[in-house]
């Protein structure tokens, strides 16, 4: 994938940036004059979340951007709002509207529908100047944009594990409410130990619970009833549609006799029976209907009275309320830890299946081990495969974590594009970190310069790099002049 151009209409000022296949440098001689701004726009582009920067608001403009696709050809992108872009790809237009659709469009720019693989490829391609170059493994890439390895491996690798991912959602979900009941429980016994007079109120709550036992009996007798109703009203069909057929019945001595609903065995009594049951069913549901206006009364008249008390605080009514819920902090904390097991036993089997695949998580070490030893921050002596899976980053800082985050980009890179049969552009937002020397920028040069030397490159920065041919993309005072 290429970006060819870019137009940006903000208000009546507008302008278009043109890019070459290569190398393409978005330079100024001072910061704050729009490179961030501009590199965020092309990502915008694409139908991405991106966060606006503070000059400019990116809803408030309308961008056009002119890519080509390895797959496709060229495709024009124009999103004049939030909310959807319009593609057009060989003369045939179609709106993407976003989120919702954003796979959908990826899938034809990037030529997969894997969205494991889709999810990540931001996170890849591109370093953003505040988290991308801490970024590197998993976390945020940019905004809400996030990167994770292990889901780009099981993307890579065709590796399914979304059962076991949806089992670990639903879990996540109730322990977190399980926490929060925790909390509660707590709190009720922390207000219950510092006031000895502070009690339930129990009758609030045995009303509560006698109204809502009332209100099933009440439901069930009126469904008893209808059904009741309905029998009825079926019998009494069947005895007048049979009294209009004035069928006979001839006896074995040759008379006949009229079939009539009296002399059918069975229906006069079954009818009888149904209308005794109903009188049963409809005193016992006034009887339930009278117990529970009596209780819904008195329910209403200790209101009005609380009511007129205006002593008590918000606060104290709260708390009255929380003592009245029967809430057993021991045996909420044995659900959490009892959740907390499975959760890890889940996690782990996610893990174990996502690093079964050796083929891509071998090519994966062995590049990033590759880029790594040339940029003197380890070999394969010092670094052992589960490096590629650490969380463990306080080791790290200064220009040692810059230059290991690039070499497990440029790794990604390799496997997605591997995966994919295309090639991927390379964004780098100020490469030259505050502790990266000149010396560390010329190796990193290096390798982009003898391995990636068909992907198109865009960097932004205040510096000038040592690149074959560069195009040079300046920005003076601002990015719309």
């Amino acid at each position: 994938m290429i970006f060819c151009s870019i137009h940006i209409k903000e208000g009546m000022a507008e302008r278009t940036f043109n890019f070459s296949k290569g190398v393409n440098l978005i330079f100024s001689k001072e910061n704050s004059k729009g490179k961030t701004t501009l590199l965020r726009f092309m990502l915008y582009s694409l139908g991405y979340s991106i966060p606006s920067t503070r000059k400019i608001k990116f809803d408030h403009c309308e961008v056009v951007a002119q890519i080509y696709c390895d797959g496709i050809g060229d495709m024009r992108l124009s999103r004049f709002h939030n909310d959807f872009i319009e593609v057009m790809v060989k003369s045939e237009k179609k709106t993407y509207i976003l989120p919702d659709q954003l796979h959908e469009l990826h899938s034809i720019i990037f030529g997969t529908e894997n969205q494991n693989v889709l999810n990540n490829i931001l996170g890849a391609i591109y370093a953003d100047q505040e988290k991308g170059w801490t970024l590197l493994n998993r976390g945020t890439a940019i905004g809400s944009i996030r990167f994770n390895i292990e889901e780009l491996i099981r993307g890579l690798s065709g590796c399914d594990c979304n059962d076991l991912i949806c089992s670990e959602k639903q879990l996540e979900r109730e322990l977190g409410k399980y926490r929060q009941l925790f909390s509660v429980a707590k709190y009720r016994e922390s207000i219950m130990a510092e006031s000895g007079t502070l009690a339930a109120d129990n009758y609030t709550v045995e009303s509560a619970v006698a109204v809502s036992q009332l209100l099933i009996q009440q439901n069930a007798l009126q469904s008893e009833l209808k059904r009741i109703d309905k029998t009825l009203t079926d019998n009494k069909r069947i005895r007048h549609y049979v009294a209009e057929m004035k069928l006979m019945i001839q006896l074995p001595d040759g008379t006949t006799v009229p079939v009539t609903a009296e002399n059918i065995v069975g229906l006069s009594d079954t009818i009888d029976f149904l209308v005794a049951k109903r009188k049963m069913i409809s005193s016992d549901l006034r009887s339930v209907m009278h117990q529970l206006s009596g209780i819904q009364k008195e329910q209403h008249t200790e209101e009005e009275q609380l009511a007129f008390f205006k002593s008590e605080s918000l606060l104290e009514v709260f708390d009255k309320k929380i003592a009245a819920v029967p809430i057993d902090a021991i045996a909420i904390s044995k659900e959490i830890k009892r959740l907390e097991k499975t959760l890890k036993a889940i996690r782990k089997e996610i893990s174990d299946k996502t690093k079964s695949d050796t083929g891509v998580t071998k090519s994966l070490y062995e590049n990033m081990v590759k880029f790594a030893t040339e940029l003197g921050v380890g070999n394969s002596e010092s670094i052992a495969t589960s490096y590629l899976f650490t969380s463990n980053l306080k080791e790290l800082s200064g220009a040692v974590l810059h230059k290991t985050v690039f070499a497990f980009r440029l790794a990604y890179i390799i496997e997605i594009e591997k995966h994919l049969g295309i090639k991927l552009p390379i964004i780098l937002d100020s490469p030259s970190g505050k502790e990266v020397d000149q010396a560390n920028i010329q190796l990193m040069v290096n390798i982009l310069k003898r391995d990636f030397s068909d992907n198109q490159i865009i960097i932004a920065s205040i510096f000038q790099y040592d690149f074959n041919s560069v195009n040079i993309i300046e920005i003076n005072n601002r990015l719309i002049e």
